[in-house]
């Protein structure tokens, strides 16, 4: 762009960066090195055996949250830094699925009424229609929610 004579600052509006970032890699054009310079950056607070810590204990406690995590395995980091770290590693923070319970005592009521009716032909049930039940509860008593891998129920 700057070989066919737009300023600078056309570069900048052309491109949407500041003029001081054309600036910059104009120089560089010119002193032939267009390789974006190392930035270390901050320092990571976890090490590669705090990461395996986190992933060992979110696996045997998918209900526990970053601020449990942090206090049980005694972690210098913020949580936030610990939510990252689990997010890095795959998992989300998802609500539950949610497993009805089947008791022994439903198992035999449904094995009762199995055998009651076993021997009735569809004339019998044509005459029945089932449906599914759903229990609202009115108070909340906050959501549920687990750290999973993705793709991972």
């Amino acid at each position: 762009m700057s070989e066919s004579g737009m300023s600078a600052d056309d570069i900048a509006e052309e491109v949407g960066v500041h003029r001081s970032t054309v600036y910059k890699w104009l120089n560089r054009w010119e002193e032939g090195e267009l390789t974006d310079h190392y930035r270390r950056g901050a320092r990571r607070k976890t090490t590669a055996e705090h990461d395996q810590q986190l992933r060992e204990y979110m696996d045997g406690h998918p209900f526990s949250n970053a601020e449990e995590a942090k206090r049980a395995l005694e972690i210098d980091a913020s949580t936030e830094t610990l939510r990252k770290r689990l997010k890095e590693m795959g998992y989300n923070h998802r609500t539950p699925a949610v497993k009805p319970k089947l008791t022994e005592r439903h198992r035999q009521l449904r094995l009762d009424f199995a055998c009651q009716h076993v021997d009735q032909d569809l004339d019998y049930w044509a005459r029945f229609i089932f449906s599914d039940e759903k229990t609202f509860c009115s108070t909340a008593h906050g959501r549920l929610r687990c750290w999973r891998p993705t793709n991972m129920r």
